[in-house]
């Protein structure tokens, strides 16, 4: 009996020095990374990567530092924001619906051709460009290598740190929930940037777009359709052969957009067009008035009289 004691004491020991070794090699680890800023170990994030050196030294020369605070709170921290319910029998406001038939009529050769290639309607592409940028007027005017370099240090010790400071600034019954949420974003939306890194270094390798002027929105998406990188690469489709497809025409938009939905499971049923709109945004409320803005600009009236009484 007592061997099986001095057995089970042996045994206990060497899990306890496990373990302990296991925390200060954790302990260890972090304050090794605290010692490197967090741009540093942006850097050094990029070239475990295997990114390019001309990428990484592009990256960090033209990037907007000032920018950093803004974009990490709009990332992560816009989940403890109260947002407005959504009024989903909200109307759509007719000036909006003639914006959207100015549009279709302007470009009704490009919408015609991107019909028949893709089968999504043009009310609906005409009306998802209108959403997500107004025809590009609001396109964003954040760098966009900037914003996924900002968002790739967000796992950074000190990073986190702030992040949460930040947090208990918003909320005001700030838990231990909210603190692990906030840092398991900060890591998720750390190891999402470095994709788009990758996607960004393969669009600057190819020649494909200028990185140093690229300004979308805070969360990277830029163009006329709001494509983040990876969007761009896999979805972008020029209206003109085997050009290269550029985001702030007309043309190219509305063939990347058919383009995007039709590969994203478009079709006639009501539940595989919602599908696909929400593949591009998750928000229910985005696809839904995105349908019924397509259904209402179908019914626009285009008597100047019944246009004025014209409610849906």
């Amino acid at each position: 009996m007592r061997k099986w004691f001095y057995i089970f004491c042996i045994l206990l020991v060497a899990c306890s020095a496990k373990s302990y070794n296991a925390h200060t090699q954790t302990i260890a680890a972090e304050r090794g990374l605290a010692s490197v800023s967090s741009e540093e170990y942006g850097v050094e994030k990029l070239k475990s990567a295997g990114l390019s050196q001309e990428f990484i030294s592009s990256v960090v020369e033209n990037y907007r530092s000032d920018e950093k605070t803004k974009v990490i709170e709009l990332n992560i921290l816009g989940f403890l924001k109260i947002r407005p319910t959504h009024n989903t029998s909200l109307k759509i406001p007719t000036y909006e619906l003639v914006k959207v038939q100015k549009f279709l009529r302007k470009y009704r050769t490009q919408f015609s051709r991107a019909e028949k290639r893709f089968h999504v309607p043009k009310e609906i592409i005409a009306s998802l460009l209108w959403v997500e940028t107004k025809y590009g007027r609001d396109v964003g005017t954040f760098h966009v290598p900037s914003v996924f370099f900002s968002l790739l240090q967000a796992d950074h010790p000190d990073q986190i740190q702030e992040t949460l400071s930040s947090a208990q600034v918003i909320v005001k019954d700030y838990s231990e929930e909210t603190e692990q949420k906030v840092k398991e974003r900060s890591k998720k939306r750390s190891d999402w940037a470095l994709e788009q890194l990758q996607a960004l270094n393969e669009i600057h390798t190819r020649g494909w777009k200028d990185l140093n002027t690229l300004v979308g929105s805070f969360s990277g998406a830029f163009g006329m359709p709001q494509f983040i990188p990876s969007s761009y690469i896999s979805w972008a489709k020029s209206a003109h052969g085997k050009k290269v497809a550029n985001l702030y025409l007309a043309s190219d938009s509305i063939f990347s957009v058919g383009n995007y939905l039709k590969t994203n499971g478009w079709g006639k049923k009501r539940s595989q067009q919602k599908s696909a709109l929400l593949h591009y945004n998750r928000d229910p409320y985005y696809a839904g008035r995105i349908l019924k803005m397509g259904s209402c600009v179908k019914k626009l009236p285009t008597d100047a009289k019944k246009l004025k009484k014209f409610r849906c």
